[in-house]
């Protein structure tokens, strides 16, 4: 009969049945498949030290987490404002993609994420603790012996002392701070050690987890405990019966495998064992617990370590040397043969030793235990026929044990030590940390709207940009890489995806690539303010600096000043930028409607005993030639402009026939053409500027297509920075649409991009930028990687600095084909249709869907390919 072994848990403290005490902890995670092999090795030793400070047992837990598609889009329509303009577009949206995402579940597969835990025995690791702790009881005896005899009188065996959960704490903490600074971890919270419980019931069912809440509200729920004041010490007395009702389910164990029957649902569970490793392992190359994790199997990984001391670990393998020495020399005399197993086990005990005395480090006594588990005995099976042939592949021992399979299921339970002895396998903690644990497949967030996939197994990816900036961060992004590579369409999605579900955006768009936008994107009809100027007369002075600040005069002034520098090349050290500066404090002193015209007359003005008279007047000479000169036009009015009103939920602002610089040119080398167009684009920034600062309680985000063209004047770079620095406050995030990393203006800008997306590059040099600017190493892999990319695909790094191959998808056709800024004719666009209506009726052939199950329509045909 077994019976529950936990008593009772609180913070990430779990106190068992037998008197122990267990710390939980959650490993963070790091990317692995990026490293090079210099720095998998320097993991490697991370791991290793991490694994040798285990104090005396642990249990590590690999968990596989599905995605839950339905709990996601439920949490994140239920965060739509409903009085938002856009909310029933928006639902209608997401009830879409997720229907979406649901199809290409059955058809491929539920996509797994690993979270692992590390559950350390808390326990005095040295004889001064423990003669601390004898000397604290006596002395509590010495002091009143009735009481101390008292109180362990009326205390029941799982009744806990207040002092000893305080220096179980402090044992914990200890180790905590010296682990952390080996790998990173965090420490759980009841909620989630009730999740590890809850879930074993769950496995395979592809359901939520259901979990006890304190009320309505969903307040964290914790185990009941009475705490009682016995003469001055306070004792914790455990309600039992409430962490017994978090193992729900009637559990029953049939030949190798284990059911449990819970809501009308049965999982079906079955435990593998790996009793031996091969002596030689690649490493890298042969991660033989991280491999698991690529399999979408949901296969679950649980290891048992019990640490023996360096020292008590020579001594045991000195006398497994004297068991086999014995052997070798009976067989000798014999004239037998030797034995091949017995010349391995000679090998692998010196190898252990030798290991061991470099090292310092102790034996783990470990079991290697794997829980598939599937709603079906079918798909069980099958599970179990592919994990063991992957592993008997690498020439491990793997078996499937018939009597003890209710065991192993305990042995599962977090906290819960080595219930069977006949699986341990005496491992170095380089051998166990060479399989790999702690490392993540995870990329983007766990909320905000769907983007795309990652990795071969196409796990979706989510992403809220918004989400930085509640987190004291920057929430600045950056795409880099060649032409036509599906930057600009990617860039326009996630400026979609903000303003659909209830934000702002605004973008610049110097090459003119969105002007029928208004027309085209139904879903943000009568939504979309497009302002395009061009040399017409109509436009005359509509990007006169005090017609952009019409309201604030400081500002205006600075923006003319810069203007004037920029268009006509005035060095600081001037006559020409004295007399300007002169002219724009007499237009802040004056009374008259400010203006670029105004600021001519001001300079025109100078006394002819002034020494800048002569400068004053030659400025104003050719600001009055600019007023009429094409483009240049746009920028000198008289003051009776009307501003340019930027307040819709997607506002695009372009300027016609701008000759763009190419980015290789040098700034002193740009005709005059492009210098007018830089300058252009330097005032028409300026109301990002002034979106930013609008206060909403929603987020709002800024694109700068073509961005490195502003990185290149001084007005730009303080606006970047301006934005970059100032934007989590202002609750803004800017996307900058760009080629290289050395269009990055300044350091300090560089240091604001929290996300980062490189797409394919042709140039060996930039490869190495963008793989330095990551914080990747740069390896001969890790070029290919980016070199070869495809179309709509990036190494993406997250918020939490992770990175992976994002495949971005922009899932609806008619958005596909607003963004497309490929040229193609209409038979081509319907065969491309076609075909892809072929493609994913015959996927879903083979995976014996119903067809009929399916609604193809003209609007829901959904393309993963980005154009």
């Amino acid at each position: 009969m077994y019976t529950c072994p936990i008593d009772y848990f609180t913070d990430n403290l779990i106190f068992n049945q037998d008197e122990s005490c267990w710390a939980v902890y959650k490993l963070k995670g790091y990317d692995f498949d990026f490293l090079s092999n210099e720095a998998k090795i320097g993991m490697l030793h991370k791991v290793t030290r991490m694994l040798s400070g285990i104090m005396s047992e642990a249990q590590i837990l690999i968990v596989p987490m599905v995605q839950d598609i339905d709990e996601h889009f439920k949490r994140f329509k239920e965060n739509l404002n409903k009085n938002d303009i856009l909310y029933q577009t928006a639902i209608e949206q997401a009830e879409k993609t997720q229907d979406y995402l649901k199809k290409s579940i059955q058809i491929n597969g539920a996509v797994n994420e690993y979270r692992t835990y590390l559950i350390i025995k808390i326990e005095e690791a040295t004889e001064f603790e423990i003669a601390a702790k004898l000397k604290e009881k006596f002395d509590f005896f010495i002091k009143n012996p009735m009481n101390a005899i008292n109180v362990m009188m009326n205390t029941d065996k799982k009744d806990i002392l207040q002092s000893k959960v305080e220096s179980f704490i402090r044992l914990a903490e200890k180790w905590f701070i010296q682990q952390k600074q080996r790998i990173a971890m965090e420490k759980v919270k009841e909620e989630e050690i009730q999740w590890l419980i809850r879930r074993m019931a769950y496995r395979g069912l592809n359901k939520p987890v259901k979990l006890f809440y304190q009320n309505e509200k969903k307040e964290s729920w914790e185990p009941e405990a009475l705490q009682e004041d016995l003469n001055g010490e306070l004792i914790v007395k455990p309600t039992k019966r409430d962490i017994v009702r978090l193992f729900s389910g009637a559990i029953r164990s049939q030949e190798r495998i284990v059911t449990v029957d819970t809501d009308h649902q049965i999982s079906y569970q079955t435990f593998l064992v790996i009793t031996n490793i091969p002596d030689v392992l690649d490493y890298p190359g042969c991660e033989w617990l991280y491999m698991l994790q690529q399999y979408n199997m949901q296969a679950e990984i649980c290891i048992h370590i019990k640490a023996i001391e360096y020292r008590s670990g020579l001594k045991k393998l000195d006398l497994k040397r004297r068991e086999i020495n014995s052997q070798l020399e009976h067989i000798t005399e014999a004239s037998a043969d030797i034995p091949e197993e017995l010349l391995e086990s000679k090998e692998y005990l010196d190898a252990m030793e030798s290991e061991i005395k470099d090292s310092r480090c102790p034996i783990l006594n470990t079991t290697v235990k794997i829980c598939l588990a599937a709603d079906n005995k079918d798909r069980l099976e099958e599970k179990v026929d592919e994990i063991r042939n992957f592993y008997e592949d690498l020439n491990f021992v793997i078996e499937r044990p018939i009597s003890d399979q209710i065991k192993l299921y305990f042995q599962f339970i977090p906290s819960v030590g080595t219930l069977i002895k006949d699986f341990v396998m005496p491992l170095t903690p380089m051998t166990l940390a060479s399989g790999v644990i702690g490392a993540t497949h995870e990329l983007g967030d766990n909320e905000g709207p769907y983007i795309g996939t990652t990795g071969e197994e196409e796990k979706q990816v989510f992403l809220n940009l918004g989400r930085a900036c509640l987190l004291n961060k920057s929430a600045s992004s950056i795409f880099l890489g060649n032409l036509g590579v599906g930057k600009s369409f990617n860039t326009n999605l996630l400026v979609l995806l903000n303003v659909l579900y209830g934000g702002y955006g605004l973008i610049f768009d110097p090459k003119g690539e969105r002007s029928h936008w208004k027309d085209e994107l139904k879903i943000l009809e009568g939504l979309i303010t497009i302002v395009t100027l061009s040399s017409e007369s109509e436009f005359k002075g509509k990007l006169d600096p005090y017609n952009v600040y019409k309201d604030d005069i400081s500002s205006a002034n600075e923006l003319a000043i810069n203007l004037l520098t920029e268009l006509f090349q005035i060095k600081p050290t001037s006559d020409e930028y004295t007399a300007i500066l002169e002219a724009v404090r007499r237009i802040e002193e004056g009374s008259e409607v400010p203006s670029m015209l105004k600021l001519s007359k001001v300079l025109d003005l100078f006394e002819q005993s002034d020494t800048l008279y002569g400068t004053a007047k030659m400025l104003a000479r050719r600001i009055r030639l600019q007023q009429e000169a094409g483009m240049a036009q746009l920028l000198f009015g008289d003051g009776s402009e009307e501003a340019i009103n930027l307040d819709n939920r997607l506002n695009i602002l372009q300027i016609q026939n701008l000759k763009l610089p190419s980015p290789e040119v040098k700034k002193e080398d740009y005709s005059s053409e492009e210098k007018l167009s830089t300058v252009l684009m330097m005032v028409i920034s300026h109301f990002a500027k002034k979106f930013a600062l609008v206060k909403r309680p929603v987020f709002k985000i800024i694109e700068f297509d073509e961005a490195w063209m502003l990185g290149k004047t001084q007005e730009g770079v303080k606006l970047y920075d301006f934005l970059t620095r100032t934007g989590r406050s202002l609750y803004t995030g800017c996307v900058f649409n760009s080629h290289s990393v050395l269009d990055i203006p300044t350091e300090g800008i560089k240091n604001t991009l929290s996300y980062k997306f490189c797409f394919q590059t042709n140039n060996d040099n930039e490869a190495k930028r963008m793989l330095e600017f990551m914080g990747m190493e740069d390896t001969m892999e890790n070029r290919s990687s980016l070199k070869s990319l495809g179309n709509g695909q990036c190494l993406f790094q997250d918020l939490s600095g992770r990175v992976g191959i994002l495949t971005f998808d922009a899932v609806f056709q008619d958005i596909i084909d607003v963004f497309s800024t490929t040229p193609t004719t209409e038979q081509e666009d319907a065969t491309e249709i076609q075909e892809d209506e072929i493609d994913l009726r015959d996927r879903i052939r083979e995976s014996n869907t119903e067809i009929d199950d399916i609604l193809f329509s003209e609007i829901d045909i959904y393309q993963k390919e980005v154009v």
